[in-house]
């Protein structure tokens, strides 16, 4: 058997393997990988789960040709459908899923895609990766009765990306402080929580600094909104 050309990075492996934490203990597993672009993802899942039941779907015939050539070549062609569409459509007439994975789309896109799909959800956990708009795709979750279970914050290119895993029945965020900061308001979890956190303090502080020499009524209050987040940012890394 062939081995994938490009391995994944840390962005892509953390949403992957939080996909496979959630197939844990299922016999004969179902799963999506949604926007599959190359099939790096897709490929990666059936090599460590060989009995998993995939649906590779884009938007994009050309991906879909590269999933499948992938795939071809690592003697896994029959392991998945590969299915032309847009967002969570090519998930109609297939089987419920146990798990749905959506990276490397921004947040907006990606609340979207659930948004028009959401009939296509079922009982599915949701490993969500967005580029862009995390607080944006947040409060959707919480707007689509969809609860964040944990989060993720790998490293990359050397950026700090977060990863969600959410579904719905499971415990809500529903503050705006939810929203901007994630499963932080519960509890700070990991290194990588911590570490993303004071980055966007950072990013808050420099922004503050530039707001502060500005007169104008929109800025002031732009000002002592980023000066608020502050505040919240400083008490939650003090946990």
């Amino acid at each position: 058997m062939g081995h994938s050309k490009k391995p994944l990075d840390a962005r892509l492996r953390a949403a992957a393997d939080m996909a496979l934490e959630t197939l844990r203990g299922i016999d004969q597993p179902h799963a999506a990988d949604i926007g599959c672009d190359h099939g790096f993802v897709t490929a990666y899942l059936l090599r460590q789960r060989p009995e998993l039941s995939m649906i590779a779907g884009d938007i994009s015939e050309a991906s879909l040709a590269k999933t499948s050539i992938l795939l071809s070549q690592m003697g896994m062609e029959h392991k998945a459908i590969t299915r032309c569409g847009d967002g969570l459509e090519v998930l109609s007439g297939q089987p419920p899923m146990d798990v749905i994975l959506i990276a490397g789309m921004g947040g907006k896109t990606i609340l979207e895609i659930l948004d028009r799909g959401r009939e296509n959800i079922g009982n599915a956990t949701l490993v969500l990766q967005a580029n862009t708009d995390i607080p944006l795709l947040r409060e959707g979750l919480y707007r689509l009765g969809l609860g964040i279970i944990r989060e993720a914050f790998p490293e990359a290119g050397g950026r700090r990306y977060v990863v969600i895993m959410a579904k719905k029945g499971t415990l809500l965020l529903d503050t705006p402080a939810g929203f901007k900061f994630g499963t932080a308001v519960r509890g700070i979890e990991s290194m990588g929580q911590r570490l993303y956190l004071a980055g966007l303090l950072q990013q808050l502080q420099k922004t503050s600094e530039k707001l502060s020499c500005s007169g104008t009524a929109r800025t002031k209050a732009k000002y002592e909104a980023a000066l608020e987040e502050i505040e919240e940012l400083n008490r939650l890394l003090k946990q």
